[in-house]
């Protein structure tokens, strides 16, 4: 079973990620994952560990998404022992571009993490980010008890 406190720690990953994705701030980004993370991103790349993890995000944020907004939509937490969970995030991203500079269309996507308790704080352990495509239903973009990361 998982605390309150845990919860809300655990959603508050959510909108950190979201605050430091959307002022751009790396450091702040790698502090949410473990420092041996393994994540990989949507265009199925692997980032191993938090140095390799902030670096490829420096890159990326100072081109391709350098004017790009993330927002959080929703949260669906699954307790696995009492200091690990797997968490999906459904999110929206605007305002970035392909590699050749041109601007993309809004999307949604969902992140998979294992969120591990270390002490009293909680980082992401892996994760695997996915884009949401337009074949995909809208009965299948989100679990049924999604909450909202401010809930």
């Amino acid at each position: 079973m998982l605390s309150g406190d845990d919860e809300i720690a655990i959603r508050r990953l959510g909108r950190s990620w979201e605050h430091a994705w959307n002022i751009h701030d790396m450091p702040g980004l790698s502090a949410l994952v473990a420092p041996d993370v393994d994540f990989i991103h949507a265009g199925g790349g692997w980032l191993g560990g938090r140095s390799v993890f902030e670096h490829y995000n420096a890159e990326i944020h100072a081109t391709q998404f350098k004017a790009s907004v993330f927002r959080v939509h929703g949260m669906a937490i699954r307790p696995l022992a009492a200091d690990i969970c797997v968490v999906h995030v459904n999110w929206g991203l605007s305002g970035d571009t392909n590699r050749e500079g041109m601007m993309r269309e809004p999307r949604e996507g969902i992140f998979t993490w294992v969120v591990r308790r270390h002490d009293a704080e909680w980082l992401i352990e892996a994760s695997h980010n996915t884009n949401i495509l337009d074949v995909v239903g809208p009965e299948h973009k989100k679990p049924a008890t999604m909450m909202s990361a401010d809930e």
